[in-house]
């Protein structure tokens, strides 16, 4: 359950709220690691990445996913 909700976080964070879906990615990565998982790791790496990557070009990013879907503002 850890890792699905660091792994649905580490990707929201590239459209929305980089901060916060890529910080909760971040401490669910560290707390699967603690409990002995082996993908915690790379969860931390995964939701630092997408944060960037979220924070860089998350506008763009958002509006290009709007206009795919057709949505109108």
């Amino acid at each position: 359950m850890l890792m699905v909700l660091g792994w649905v976080s580490a990707v929201l964070s590239v459209f929305v709220y980089p901060f916060i879906f890529g910080f909760l990615g971040v401490v669910s990565g560290i707390l699967a690691s603690k409990y002995q998982s082996k993908a915690g790791l790379p969860l931390v790496v995964a939701s630092i990445a997408l944060m960037a990557v979220g924070l860089m070009f998350g506008n763009s990013i958002l509006d290009y996913a709007m206009q795919i879907f057709n949505y109108m503002r």
